[in-house]
């Protein structure tokens, strides 16, 4: 099926889904994209098909799934009126109702965690199952105050390592920069527990050497980004220490945390796999994890909302 070209967004009437559905239509207007809001009521118990009258836990459960549709569109139409908004409620594991989503659009955005109750999985073990599944780039947003654009000394912090998917993580974080007019700050992160080796306590302007060998060069990774994209400015820097932490330190000035689903997987190299997932836990912005390609974005009126 072919890509549509909206934002979806999971929500289940928690906080962070919450802050998740006000992050994806401020994404939705920038992009100048439709928004989908979606939420998974989940029945383990029972086969799916239609509720009957005889399964009451199954009716509330219904109920309570159009509710918090309702009450999503509601709060984000008050809010963002001029993004064309839809909703519905599908029956179904969250994370897998999510997933297939992905294989639909270009972006999913849901909360880093949810509430508990009989009709829903916990949104943070959802969160980390949708990041680490989904075709598309995934966007995870908790709760936390909302910040001026002039607050975010570091605008968009990129983690890269080298690899094809910090390709793409470049280009989805060069075209967040340029959408809301904010530098990006590019950080390549090793961490070699070799005794013998020293590194610098500060952040160097060279690759660090990593396990003997030469580290990735951020210039050579982020060249097609800064042709694409004149007017994003860009900082970058190489720092001693472990990868997810130094992302998480960076991103407490940040409007946005880019790293790649998976990077190298070997054992000298950045494992983006980990590291994006420690990042999810970590990083107190939103988080976004590109495995495939992303493409360009194009920048329309920043909004105020």
């Amino acid at each position: 099926m072919p890509l549509r070209p909206m934002v979806i967004v999971g929500v289940d009437g928690s906080e962070d889904g919450r802050h998740a559905l006000h992050w994806a239509a401020g994404e939705a207007a920038r992009r100048g994209r439709p928004l989908r809001v979606m939420h998974a009521v989940d029945f383990p118990d029972r086969p799916l098909g239609p509720a009957t009258a005889s399964e009451p836990d199954t009716m509330v459960g219904l109920d309570e799934a159009r509710r918090i549709v309702a009450d999503a569109l509601a709060d984000a139409g008050r809010t963002w009126p001029k993004v064309d908004i839809s909703g519905d409620w599908i029956v179904g594991t969250p994370w897998a109702v999510l997933t297939r989503a992905a294989t639909q659009t270009d972006l999913i955005v849901i909360g880093a965690h949810g509430r508990s109750h009989p009709w829903a999985a916990r949104m943070g073990s959802v969160a980390a199952d949708v990041a680490h599944r989904a075709t598309c780039p995934v966007v995870v947003v908790r709760a936390g105050r909302r910040r001026r654009y002039a607050e975010h000394p570091h605008g968009i912090v990129l983690g890269i390592d080298g690899s094809e998917t910090s390709l793409n993580a470049t280009n989805f974080a060069f075209a967040a920069a340029s959408a809301r007019r904010l530098p990006l700050t590019v950080v390549h992160a090793v961490w070699d527990p070799v005794p013998h080796v020293v590194y610098p306590r500060e952040p160097a302007a060279t690759p660090l050497p990593l396990n003997g060998a030469e580290s990735a060069d951020i210039d050579d990774t982020i060249a097609g980004g800064r042709e694409d994209y004149p007017d994003v400015g860009v900082a970058t820097r190489y720092e001693n220490g472990r990868p997810a932490q130094v992302l998480a330190d960076l991103s407490a000035g940040a409007d946005l945390l880019v790293v790649g689903a998976r990077g190298h997987g070997t054992t000298g190299d950045l494992l983006l796999g980990s590291v994006s997932r420690n990042a999810l836990q970590l990083a107190p912005c939103p988080v976004a994890v590109v495995r495939g390609s992303s493409e360009r974005v194009q920048s329309v009126a920043t909004p105020t909302a």
